[in-house]
C-alpha cells in the first residue's frame, strides 16, 4: 500500500540510506551524505502531495514500510510521471516488495493520474534496477547521459528508461 511520506518518517528513510553506497544509487548527489532531516522534510514532506508536482509515499507491507518511492516533474498537460527516488529497505530486499512496490505506483500513474509516459533514471553502475525495471516492468532505454555525475573523482552516466501506457496496458 503506497502511504504519503510524512515528517515522522524521516529516521526510518534515513536509516535505509544509512549506507553510502545505498545513498548514491538512490540519490547519487541531488542529496548530500548523510541525507538532512530539514532536506527529507522540505523535499519528501512540505513541498509533496500535489497531484501536480510531486508525490512521494512510503510502501507499505503487513503494516510495515519497506519502500519508498516518488513522482516527480510531473506534466499534467503532457500526461507524464518522473519516477525519482525509488528504494526498498536494504533488509526487505529480494522479497517481492520492489516488484510490488512498482506494480502499484504504475498502476497509481497509469490508471489513476492518468498519465500517458513515466520514465525514470537509472545510474550506469546500478546493474540490479536497470535490469529490475527493463526485465519485470518493460521499460524501454531510450539512451545513455554520458558523465552527468561525479563520485570519487570518476564521472558516470545514467540511463534514461521509459514505459508508455499502452505498454503497460498490453501487461496486465
Amino acid at each position: 500500500m503506497l502511504v504519503p511520506l510524512q515528517k515522522d518518517d524521516f529516521e526510518l528513510v534515513a536509516g535505509w540510506l544509512a549506507d553510502p553506497e545505498d545513498h548514491f544509487k538512490v540519490c547519487g548527489n541531488a542529496f548530500s551524505y548523510p541525507l538532512k532531516r530539514e532536506v527529507f522534510e522540505a523535499f519528501f514532506v512540505e513541498s509533496a502531495g500535489n497531484p501536480d508536482v510531486r508525490l512521494c509515499f512510503k510502501y507499505c507491507a503487513d503494516g510495515k514500510a519497506v519502500g519508498m518511492v516518488h513522482f516527480t516533474r510531473i506534466d499534467r498537460q503532457n500526461d507524464f510521471g518522473h519516477i525519482g527516488v525509488a528504494m526498498v529497505d536494504p533488509k526487505a530486499r529480494s522479497t517481492g516488495h520492489g516488484r510490488a512496490m512498482f506494480a502499484e505506483l504504475l498502476k497509481l500513474g497509469f490508471a489513476e493520474l492518468k498519465f500517458h509516459r513515466i520514465d525514470l533514471n537509472v545510474f550506469e553502475s546500478n546493474q540490479r534496477a536497470f535490469r529490475f525495471y527493463q526485465d519485470v516492468f518493460g521499460f524501454q532505454v531510450e539512451g545513455l547521459a554520458r558523465d552527468t555525475i561525479k563520485k570519487d573523482g570518476a564521472y558516470q552516466g545514467w540511463y534514461t528508461l521509459s514505459l508508455l501506457k499502452p505498454e503497460w496496458l498490453a501487461q496486465q
